[in-house]
């Protein structure tokens, strides 16, 4: 839904005007749409430059989880001045509107300068009392960047006084325009540089409290409530300095009551009217849909689909999830930061003793870092292992984050250490070689010192290795830091007996000749010929045949059998057929 200027603006104007001729209000709402944010702010941004408006200034509008969705849109009504009188007033509803402009009355530098056309606001209002049907985390995040830091919040009592729902949506938010201002500094001196960040202004309307001493106490309450949530949420580690208060995110903060009239009048950082032309937050219309078409190429806004991802200056993120759920979210916000912490601790205590490199070779590395290891996710287990944690999704994909990034860290120091042990053992292989003294056997002899030496690396080796580093990264298993040793000692042993042969200093053991002996007297230098003397392999009471010259070539069996007929051998005789008895 899209509200667009007409031309029944002047005919509005004129109802504005009461029995006595007098104008109640000169500012009116232009424009109105039901997009989706941060994207909708550009087409509210474009009909107020058709309305003539010279400066525009971006607000959103946020609320903690009590307050409901009816109050809200009565607040925003209140809030911002809209009475109903203007043509489009009656079309901005809160749960269906995204954005709407509103082209604020003249200030008296404007109605001076002819050439000045004003100024308008544009307020971002996503739904923030439902978590199924309002805006995604994601979404108020992306609104509040582009809308350059600039809220106005409701806090309701009950979320105030029980401190939760304040921040669901807030928190985030904050989360986000610290990153990317921090994104900003580090480019800053870098071309094509376009999220700069803007003078921003905090309005905290507290629900339900006129009274000036109500309002300070409940001030306090927020402030301290705050600080906590600051303290929680992700910040920048490099770049900026870590905000813990409220006025270190925000140029400008104000605490007023329900009953407040004409808010968007008070959005200046510097304070003053807003419609004035020197105000910090009123830009250009042309400059602040830019600061919106930024945020969305930027890739803050999720599953924006196939058109926004190709024209992206970065891969915009696709189905991300909606972080809903309050357990959720403070499970992200909470062990986020813890878990960073045990990170950053468990490698300060393993690099105390390995160096900032790791270079320094421990005997019992692994050992050490599985104390370590056990003690950051210790740490991080008595925090989410209690009831409000237990089922988060979140907060088991952090956990199941830091031992990767545990194991992970871990893996780089690992392969240091299995570098330097290497080096040591090389040294170690040398110096055994060193002792050798040059002889035949001397290929034998290296043999038996790298053998030795791979013994020796192998057992000093699996003390380096972290207990169940394999199934939680891509450390190099022990067997193949022994094989890769091996090669490694093979090839300096062949370098080395090559030179040393070049050199002449080496000389292999000759080979022995193989010598056979026969004398010519023995007429059987090789044992016994069983086909001239048949009759000693046949046992007794046997018939076999012997032939005259001695020699046969039937044995008993086929002359037994009949089959000795088809050889070629003369006919036996009586004498020389043998009886064995």
């Amino acid at each position: 839904m899209r509200f667009l200027r007409t031309a029944a603006l002047a005919a509005t104007l004129l109802s504005a005007i009461n029995t006595n001729n007098v104008v109640v209000d000169a500012s009116h709402v232009v424009s109105g749409t039901d997009a989706r944010l941060p994207m909708s702010l550009s087409t509210v941004i474009t009909d107020l430059e058709a309305e003539g408006a010279s400066y525009v200034t971006t607000a959103a509008f946020l609320t903690s989880r009590s307050v409901r969705q009816s109050e809200s849109a009565k607040l925003v009504r209140s809030l911002f001045g809209i009475s109903g009188a203007g043509g489009h007033d009656d079309e901005v509803q809160y749960g269906t509107t995204t954005a709407f402009g509103k082209k604020l009355a003249d200030s008296p530098e404007a109605e001076a300068d002819a050439s000045d056309g004003g100024s308008g606001v544009a307020i971002a209002c996503p739904t923030c009392s439902s978590p199924k049907l309002g805006a995604s985390t994601s979404e108020v995040a992306s609104t509040v960047v582009a809308c350059g830091g600039t809220v106005v919040y409701v806090a309701d009592m009950v979320d105030l006084g029980r401190g939760e729902g304040l921040f669901d949506y807030f928190g985030p938010a904050l989360e986000r325009m610290l990153a990317i201002r921090a994104m900003a500094l580090n480019a800053e001196e870098e071309e094509g540089t376009t999220l700069k960040p803007r003078p921003s202004t905090l309005i905290v309307v507290f629900k339900g409290l006129t009274d000036k001493r109500e309002i300070a106490a409940a001030q306090k309450t927020w402030e301290s409530a705050a600080s906590r949530m600051l303290n929680a949420i992700i910040q920048p580690a490099t770049g900026t300095t870590r905000a813990t208060k409220l006025e270190d995110v925000f140029d400008r903060i104000e605490y007023l009551s329900a009953a407040e009239v004409d808010v968007d009048m008070q959005l200046c950082p510097a304070g003053g009217r807003v419609s004035a032309p020197d105000s910090p937050a009123s830009r250009d219309p042309s400059e602040v849909a830019q600061s919106v078409s930024d945020v969305v190429n930027s890739g803050l806004v999720e599953d924006l689909g196939p058109m926004f991802e190709m024209a992206a200056k970065v891969p915009v993120k696709q189905a991300c999830p909606r972080l809903t759920n309050p357990v959720d979210l403070a499970a992200a916000r909470l062990l986020g930061p813890l878990a960073s912490k045990a990170l950053a601790e468990c490698l300060n205590t393993v690099s105390s003793v390995t160096g900032e490199d790791g270079s320094t070779l421990v005997p019992e590395f692994g050992a050490l870092c599985d104390a370590a290891i056990r003690r950051a996710l210790n740490s991080l287990d008595e925090v989410a292992s209690g009831s409000r944690f237990k089922k988060s999704p979140i907060a088991k994909r952090i956990r199941a984050d830091l031992v990767e990034n545990l194991y992970s860290e871990m893996g780089d120091v690992y392969e240091n250490q299995v570098a330097s042990l290497r080096e040591a053992a090389f040294a170690s292989f040398r110096g055994k070689l060193n002792k050798l003294r040059i002889s035949p056997n001397l290929p034998n002899e290296m043999g038996d010192a790298a053998e030795t030496s791979v013994k020796e690396f192998a057992s000093a080796v699996k003390k380096l290795r972290v207990p169940r580093a394999t199934s939680n990264g891509s450390w190099m298993t022990n067997s193949d830091q022994i094989s890769s040793l091996r090669g490694r000692f093979a090839e300096h042993n062949a370098e080395r007996l090559k030179a040393a042969r070049a050199s002449g200093q080496f000389k292999p053991v000759p080979r022995k000749g193989l010598t056979v002996g026969m004398h010519w007297l023995l007429p059987k230098p090789f044992g016994n010929d069983y086909r001239q003397e048949p009759h000693m392999t046949h046992t007794a009471d046997d018939l076999v045949y012997a032939p005259v010259d001695g020699i046969t070539d039937v044995s008993g069996n086929e002359i037994r059998s009949g089959d000795w007929r088809r050889g070629l051998v003369p006919a036996p005789s009586g004498g020389e057929m043998m009886y064995l008895k």
